[in-house]
């Protein structure tokens, strides 16, 4: 136990610890929120059923993910960061980089809506979403890979489940970005010379089918470089991923026979593989993704209790909110903490939306406009739904900033095992 809390590699003949914490806590935290992946999927198709636009059923469902569930675990990380009176003197550069990213979320936000500015016929928040869905996308697998690592591997192939992890979202996405018409300023065409757009046209009814059917986060698609548009790529992660996938199965069989299967580990694993590889695979991304994202988010409150719990156990982290949040049975109390901050983000989110959409003479409604805005001269303008705006303006930031200062907790162990 003492080498696990100190990092040290594990023997491959030892055996793995059986629990990050107890039977019932990991079999909820770590793969049993997986459950939740098909709920904001089905709820999208439900607000569409009972007239919402498509705009409007991807920001209730949004909202339907951020109240209970995104909020909470992206307040959780404040717990341990600006919440710590001890923060800024043991980690004086994240504290000073966390101040740094709002600038520049709301720089690309006012910038792209309120003055049409356009880098290479893109607004700047174009990029940011890019980046987003990028680090998004590691941010998951980064939490997931921490989490197994927590249990460590009896085997020389514990670095497969990894690369099943890594590799699950890629093969659609690449396949979908690979569509994206560049030369379209709209970013509603796809391109009819990309190999995918030509599957998804022979199989899907036509050029309006893979128009639908373009990567799409945010109501944009991700600028991307040439190597990144190529079908090699996206052949090539397929194939890597289904070799990773054949051989996980392998090792798993394997393992089962020979009684050193790390069961939490394994559905771990395995619920990435399948939620991962089918999510990115729907229509609509916006939605599919707010599934995925409720698994993550669901998970991650468990494991930043945990870790605060840990932290506070050693004395890294001493104040009166641990006090009554840390103890058994405090977990409760720190998820309602979270979600009343959640609560009252989300209050002064919609009424900075409200303000936004009164004020603007009808250039941003609350939910967008069903057909694009355009200018004098025939050019679409950048009018997302005012909440969508006021979530950059005002949430966006919190979300990122969530995301450097994980990438960097994500890799201290001490902080997962006692």
């Amino acid at each position: 136990m003492s080498s696990i809390a100190s990092g040290a590699a594990l023997p491959v003949a030892a055996a793995p610890p059986a629990l990050l914490r107890n039977s019932t806590w990991d079999r909820v935290f770590v793969a049993g929120g997986a459950w939740l992946v098909p709920i904001p999927i089905v709820a999208f198709y439900l607000f569409r059923a009972f007239g919402c636009s498509i705009a409007a059923a991807e920001d209730l469902v949004t909202l339907l993910v951020m109240v209970p569930l995104g909020g909470p675990h992206v307040f959780a990380t404040y717990t341990r960061t600006y919440l710590n009176p001890a923060f800024r003197k043991q980690d004086p550069w994240m504290f000073a980089l966390g101040l740094l990213v709002p600038v520049v979320v709301i720089s690309a936000a006012i910038s792209s809506a309120f003055f049409d500015v356009v880098i290479a016929g893109s607004p700047p928040i174009r990029y940011l979403l890019t980046f987003f869905f990028f680090w998004a996308g590691v941010h998951i697998v980064h939490q997931n890979s921490y989490l197994a690592n927590g249990y460590g591997s009896a085997s020389r192939w514990g670095w497969v489940d990894y690369a099943v992890m890594l590799l699950a979202m890629y093969p659609a996405s690449l396949f979908r970005m690979s569509m994206v018409d560049r030369g379209d300023p709209t970013m509603r065409a796809a391109d009819p010379d990309a190999l995918a757009t030509q599957i998804v046209a022979s199989l899907g009814g036509g050029q309006h089918a893979a128009d639908s059917y373009v990567f799409r986060i945010g109501r944009v698609s991700p600028i991307l470089p040439d190597f990144l548009m190529h079908p090699a790529l996206w052949i090539a992660v397929t194939v890597a991923f289904v070799l990773a996938v054949a051989l996980f199965a392998w090792k798993s069989v394997r393992e089962l026979r020979a009684g050193t299967l790390v069961k939490h580990r394994f559905r771990l694993v395995l619920a990435m593989a399948v939620f991962g590889s089918l999510v990115p695979l729907l229509p609509n991304l916006d939605s599919a993704f707010q599934g995925l994202n409720a698994w993550h988010s669901f998970q991650y409150l468990g494991l930043a209790w945990l870790m605060n719990r840990r932290s506070q156990s050693r004395g890294e982290i001493s104040s009166p909110y641990f006090d009554r949040t840390m103890q058994d049975g405090g977990h409760w109390r720190f998820y309602r903490t979270a979600l009343f901050g959640t609560v009252g983000a989300i209050v002064g989110m919609l009424l900075l939306a409200y303000v936004i959409a009164s004020n603007s003479g009808g250039e941003f409604a609350m939910f967008g406009h069903d057909e694009p805005l355009r200018d004098a001269a025939g050019k679409e303008l950048y009018r997302p739904g005012a909440v969508l705006l006021a979530y950059y303006l005002f949430a966006f930031s919190l979300l990122l900033v969530h995301y450097l200062h994980d990438g960097v907790f994500f890799c201290r162990r001490r902080y997962l095992r006692d």
